[in-house]
């Protein structure tokens, strides 16, 4: 058993492997996120044919032709409510039965809208069908889209394996557009600032713990 004095100084050190996590996890996204945002100044644009058949470095876009089916999103809900919508998106007028490449990330009200309307009204298939039609303009569209690739390690991985549990015919390569994002170094910075703050204050308290146990050696030394 250890045993702690009771005067023992306590700080953020006390967090141990969970503080050095948290830090290390900060700087990565950090470093990751001002890595993407200096090297994507402007978009790429290119046709969704062209990014299948030659999937560039690029991770801010502009995809020409695309079409968008909604009939095929899957979504996450929290508390009953659509929270993010995942939608395939393949070259204009491309077959369903082929396999997707992008999955549009979005939370457009209009869409979540038809989406709602869409789970209302279906159950059996004529219903579904009703409803499809209903809101055909939005299930079925061809449009530019623009956004920024996923990129997150941690928020990556977790998606993935959620999406991996769909009944979706998706490629080995597949990525997730967050629909109309832009990369910005703000955000990324703080993290890196956050990650350099912890291990700061880590620091220092290690050098206060330290400096505590050495006045305690002294004054027992001092006893005998």
């Amino acid at each position: 058993m250890r045993i702690r004095a009771a005067n023992h100084p306590r700080g953020v050190t006390s967090l141990g492997f969970i503080g050095h996590l948290t830090a290390l996890l900060l700087l990565i996204a950090g470093c990751q996120g001002v890595h993407v945002a200096l090297n994507n100044r402007v978009p790429l644009e290119l046709t969704m044919t062209d990014f299948i058949a030659q999937r560039p470095e690029a991770k801010w876009l502009v995809l020409k032709d695309a079409g968008v089916s909604l009939t095929e999103a899957a979504y996450e809900a929290w508390m009953g409510n659509i929270s993010d919508v995942f939608i395939p998106v393949r070259p204009a007028g491309q077959s369903m039965s082929e396999p997707i490449h992008l999955l549009l990330s979005t939370q457009d009200e209009a869409i979540v809208s038809a989406l709602k309307k869409l789970r209302e009204y279906g159950g059996t298939k004529e219903k579904t069908i009703t409803a499809a039609s209903r809101q055909a303009d939005k299930l079925f569209m061809q449009k530019d889209l623009s956004g920024l690739i996923r990129h997150g390690l941690v928020s990556g991985l977790v998606t993935r394996f959620r999406l991996s549990r769909l009944n979706l015919p998706l490629a080995e390569d597949y990525i997730i557009l967050d629909a109309d994002a832009t990369p910005s170094p703000y955000l990324p910075l703080c993290m890196l600032g956050g990650a350099l703050l912890i291990w700061f204050f880590m620091l220092c308290d290690a050098i206060r713990i330290a400096d505590w146990r050495r006045r305690q050696r002294k004054h027992r030394s001092a006893s005998w």
